[in-house]
């Protein structure tokens, strides 16, 4: 009795640290997501030129974020990676930094109506840095070999990447009658094709009802967003694009959890 008693301790032990592996893994994918969301969020705000919804919704959005990033930051605490260093620290650093910017560029918004045109790019420069670390971590995180992503998991992600890379360039080009500085980042056709690539790479029958349905929903809703991203000549339609792109992340979240 006492050996099973001792087995099963082991086995629960065990399936809680992994489980606590996986949570903190997806967490900061998940964090990187919240980041690049709330760059997305910023740019839309600057396209309707200061609506005061959407700039409600914006400061509330920052601070889910804010609780996103204090949530991982705290998980990371005593984790050192393979190079020694210590992850919390970088994290926090990064974070304190877009968010000083995300709020200075909201304020010259709410009293000037636009933005400093060299704080908006310092503060694209920072979310990128902040997510390209958080990718670093996730990728030392994975190379433990305590835990792997399944490959639907990472199928979404990649999706969830690009998509959010579209949206950002469609956005900037909404934006930038407002002195939204353009990135020098991928071309958003050659975006629009790696996306549909993907969208065409996955095999529906390895799919139930579920993400079946989700899926199409995405390839509805893409049809959209690609004709308004490769089209130069179309009306901006940012709320539109920005409605759409949170709902085929949902999407794609659902057709990995199913």
């Amino acid at each position: 009795m006492l050996l099973l008693r001792s087995l099963i301790l082991t086995l629960f032990v065990g399936f809680s640290a992994q489980a606590s592996s996986n949570s903190l893994e997806q967490n900061v994918f998940d964090l990187s997501v919240g980041v690049k969301t709330l760059l997305l969020r910023y740019y839309h705000l600057q396209a309707d030129e200061g609506n005061q919804q959407l700039l409600n919704e914006l400061n509330r959005y920052l601070l889910v974020v804010g609780e996103q990033q204090q949530n991982v930051s705290n998980e990371l605490r005593n984790l050192k990676l393979n190079n020694d260093s210590n992850p919390q620290q970088s994290v926090d650093s990064h974070w304190q930094k877009f968010r000083s910017l995300m709020q200075q560029n909201i304020h010259e918004i709410e009293v000037n109506d636009f933005p400093e045109l060299q704080v908006v790019a310092m503060m694209r420069d920072a979310s990128s840095a902040m997510i390209s670390e958080l990718e670093k971590i996730g990728d030392e995180l994975r190379q433990n070999g305590e835990f792997s992503v399944s490959a639907i998991e990472d199928w979404t992600r990649s999706q969830k990447r690009l998509l959010l890379g579209i949206t950002e360039r469609y956005l900037e080009r909404a934006a930038s009658s407002m002195g939204a500085p353009l990135s020098n980042g991928q071309d958003i056709n050659q975006l629009c094709q790696e996306f549909s690539a993907g969208l065409n790479s996955l095999n529906s029958a390895d799919l139930n009802a579920s993400a079946l349905a989700s899926l199409q929903r995405i390839r509805s809703q893409w049809l959209f967003i690609e004709k308004s991203a490769t089209n130069v000549e179309a009306k901006l339609v940012p709320f539109l694009v920005m409605r759409y792109t949170s709902t085929m992340v949902d999407q794609l979240s659902r057709i990995a959890a199913s």
